[in-house]
């Protein structure tokens, strides 16, 4: 069949499957949700362990008994706890878009180690910027920290990376046993100074017109597009260090005298419409010829990936480029291509290249080169993972490895930070770059790693 042909297929087997939505209570709806989550997810999916697997078709099964008895936000997560049990950071469900499809409450939760704290809120809660959440609805984090990290897959801190837009869903909570009524639940924080405060938001409805972001995108605190003024942040924008400056922007570069360096700001590994690679790397070249530094800094803390192939060979060569030190800037956003940039990079010269920040995203073998599903009715979408990357061994052992990575592989011991400095609260708060600041103080101490 040719491509006009298959397309007129498509779309009349498209109209049809709409016009029979229309008409199909919501039990046969997610019958047939279920049964291409199997076809086009699940059994494309190659990353799962045998137990997990196992332990899937279990509860697969167990969803489908239930199927007539089962509320849809219930069934949604019960499908992305199915996708999380190959504990495989790119075998996932899209918690975004399914954020969007639920009501939401008005603040905004970004991770700062195992806790979650407040860096955006609808006046008139501005005092609780800043403070550390503690329970929603009398329950404990202790207790919710399982509930969020059954969603997701991977690290446990590439788990916390999308568990605000959980948190942050009255009918996800309620779906999962948090919360009873159907009004916004009760946040339980600790503020800065130390109280303990109750407190209830108002609510955004569902709808692609609401304030979006991605889990990033709170970080920054420049106002998003849609925010208007009565979202209050906690960083003021004209305290903002670099790094978080510009938000639109992906790809930056400038030169720091005082640690000698041009810095290099990488927020994705591909090209887009926007702004493009080869360019970048042109410009990259052209200032550190124009002002000759000592030392390197690549900055990768908020990449979450892109196309390995695209950076590999700038990543391989960027520590001839200086007679100093190349530090690599990391944190457990730093995934996906991501890792593998920095895994040509460390490679290439493991003596000279300092990782500093937190732990990577992910581990140094997993899956991923899979394709997205989104289900007919539900829309929740699925990403699946095909092909592993090994980055311990270099591919070397296995055969159902990324063709790139076999062809060019990554051989390491460890990506794990050589100097640890975490982004704290307090760091945050105060408009400070911890690692930033670590690298100035290795550049200051002969002999530190």
């Amino acid at each position: 069949m040719n491509i006009q042909s298959a397309l007129v297929v498509f779309i009349l087997s498209a109209a049809v499957q709409v016009a029979f939505a229309q008409e199909a209570p919501d039990a046969m709806r997610r019958q047939q949700d279920l049964a291409q989550f199997k076809r086009e997810f699940f059994d494309k999916d190659r990353s799962y362990p045998p137990a997990a697997r196992r332990e899937a078709e279990q509860a697969l099964a167990a969803i489908a008994k239930r199927i007539d008895a089962i509320g849809q936000t219930e069934f949604e997560l019960a499908l992305a706890r199915v996708a999380a049990l190959a504990d495989n950071g790119h075998t996932l469900s899209f918690a975004a878009p399914r954020s969007r499809r639920h009501e939401r409450v008005d603040l905004r939760l970004t991770p700062f180690g195992e806790d979650f704290f407040v860096l955006r809120v609808k006046a008139p809660n501005e005092d609780l910027l800043g403070a550390r959440l503690v329970s929603i609805d009398g329950v404990p984090m202790s207790a919710l920290r399982p509930l969020y990290r059954s969603l997701a897959g991977g690290l446990a801190a590439w788990r916390d990376r999308s568990a605000a837009y959980f948190l942050e869903s009255p009918p996800q909570l309620r779906a999962l046993g948090v919360g009873t009524g159907p009004g916004a639940p009760v946040y339980g924080f600790v503020t800065p100074d130390g109280k303990s405060v109750g407190r209830s938001f108002s609510v955004s409805p569902a709808g692609a017109d609401r304030v979006g972001g991605n889990a990033t995108r709170w970080m920054f605190p420049v106002l998003a597009p849609l925010e208007d003024r009565a979202w209050k942040t906690l960083l003021d924008p004209a305290r903002a260090p670099w790094a978080l400056q510009e938000p639109v922007r992906r790809l930056r570069l400038r030169h720091d005298a005082a640690l000698d360096a041009v810095v290099i700001e990488m927020r994705q590994t591909s090209n887009s419409a926007e702004e493009r690679l080869a360019p970048f790397f042109e410009a990259v070249n052209k200032l550190i010829e124009e002002k000759q530094p000592a030392n390197l800094v690549l900055d990768l803390r908020l990449n979450g990936g892109g196309d390995l192939t695209t950076t590999r060979d700038f990543a391989e060569q960027l520590p001839t480029r200086v007679k100093g030190r190349v530090f690599a800037l990391t944190s457990p956003w730093t995934f996906s291509a991501a890792i593998s940039t920095l895994g040509y990079l460390k490679q290439a010269a493991p003596d000279r290249v300092t990782i500093v920040g937190e732990a990577v995203g992910d581990r140094l073998e997993f899956f991923a080169e899979g394709k997205s599903a989104t289900l007919s009715h539900s829309r929740e979408g699925f990403l699946h993972a095909t092909e592993r990357h090994d980055y311990r061994n270099g591919c070397r052992t296995f055969d159902d490895c990324h063709a790139p990575v076999v062809r060019r592989p990554i051989a390491v011991e460890t990506l794990d930070p050589d100097i640890a400095a975490p982004w704290t609260i307090e760091a945050y708060r105060a408009g400070r770059d911890p690692a930033l600041e670590a690298v100035a103080s290795a550049l200051r101490t002969p002999g530190r790693p």
